[in-house]
């Protein structure tokens, strides 16, 4: 049996309690069995599916992948729920998405699970919750993953596909100003990597995080957190983006900022976050 070792970001990220939970909404119903099914032909072909994640005792006890058989449908819970008698969907899905955000990760198998909830929403008619480790892949990844197991309805064979952006016109100027710019822009991404490694070392040797209370207490051990669903407006953002002339992840960042420090602020009363 091949084994294959984990990247050294894989491996910084092994640990059974890191791992995402994706949230994805459907205008229709699941059908449980064409889930399975699809991704039987999809998601399983990926290596990072059908592997586990074992330690490798002879190299120095190295977490390495290794191939195994895998059924889809171990992990693909469908929960038998009385769905009539739910008084609140929207508050349903929060506290089922933070149950199993509080479970740590299943090691013994292929690191991922999905959730099928044929539950109505304020936003969605159905839901699928992915529960991946993080090792497998970061949050961008994943949701490409899984949107890219999807299919037409008009058309079960055809991959979705998005609006193309207009491409601008290439302008052929190969000339020695281009490859001073392109000279002068490796120097400069060069030094200032240089200098915020510098920066990284001597606040890891001489330099401590402020004590505030997002910081958690040793003492208190592992505690179990909420999960709760935000909508928000993408015309709301993209008016933002381009007033502020920045980018869709400033944005984003400094509404994430602005609402931690609220919250904060409210909790805990007298602590203060200054925002940039």
């Amino acid at each position: 049996m091949s084994m294959e070792p984990l990247s050294p970001m894989s491996q910084m990220l092994s640990s059974p309690n890191l791992f995402i939970v994706i949230t994805f909404g459907f205008k229709t119903k699941c059908n449980p069995s064409t889930f399975v099914e699809g991704f039987k032909t999809t998601l399983i072909n990926a290596p990072r599916f059908s592997s586990k994640m074992v330690i490798n005792y002879k190299k120095n006890g190295e977490p390495v992948w290794i191939p195994v058989s895998i059924r889809v449908e171990d992990h693909v819970t469908v929960p038998d729920l009385d769905y009539p008698n739910i008084e609140n969907p929207d508050q349903f899905l929060e506290d089922y998405t933070s149950r199993i955000a509080n479970i740590p990760m299943d090691m013994s198998k292929p690191l991922w699970e999905l959730h099928l909830l044929n539950i109505k929403t304020s936003n969605a008619e159905s839901v699928l919750l992915a529960k991946i480790h993080h090792s497998v892949g970061d949050g961008m990844s994943l949701m490409s993953l899984l949107l890219a197991c999807s299919r037409k309805t008009s058309d079960p064979s055809a991959l979705i596909s998005n609006s193309s952006a207009t491409k601008k016109p290439v302008k052929s100027m190969i000339s020695a100003w281009w490859l001073i710019a392109g000279l002068w822009f490796m120097i400069r991404v060069t030094f200032t990597t240089l200098v915020e490694f510098f920066k990284l070392m001597l606040t890891t040797c001489f330099l401590r995080d402020t004590k505030n209370p997002l910081m958690g207490n040793p003492e208190d051990g592992t505690q179990s957190w909420k999960v709760v669903h935000r909508i928000i407006s993408f015309d709301d953002v993209k008016l933002v983006k381009n007033t502020m002339n920045m980018k869709v992840n400033d944005v984003l960042l400094g509404m994430t900022q602005a609402g931690l420090s609220r919250y904060l602020t409210t909790k805990y009363g007298k602590f203060k976050v200054l925002l940039p």
